[in-house]
């Protein structure tokens, strides 16, 4: 089972109730990791320089090439621990802002993450 430690909805971990670091599990955990995975920016990480979303090339620079974009994604998605597909995929841009929405298939069930650029 994918554990990971919780975040809250700042990304700031936390201490649960039990005054602990707090323990994200199945579902969750699988579901925040692709939302790591989604936001890391190809380059930022130092030890691991070639992962993450090229979005400077594939949305930032001149048009955006969103099916560059959503390979890089579904790429970066479909290397988190417990997923098995990514099995729909979209976007929408508008004032400047690309929003993704994001179906996922993992082996704790299926689900949707959205997000924007």
């Amino acid at each position: 089972m994918t554990r990971v430690l919780a975040v809250d909805q700042n990304n700031d971990i936390f201490i649960g109730r039990d005054g602990r670091l707090a323990i994200a599990s199945g579902l969750p955990a699988i579901l925040q990791a692709c939302e790591h995975a989604a936001k890391a920016q190809l380059g930022e990480m130092m030890f691991a320089a070639d992962k993450g979303i090229p979005n400077f090339t594939t949305v930032w620079a001149g048009a955006p090439n969103l099916g560059q974009f959503e390979a890089a994604l579904r790429q970066a998605l479909l290397r988190v621990d417990g997923v098995q597909a990514v099995t729909a995929f979209s976007t929408s841009e508008a004032d400047g802002v690309l929003s993704y929405r994001v179906t996922i298939s993992t082996v704790a069930g299926e689900a949707a993450l959205n997000g924007t650029l």
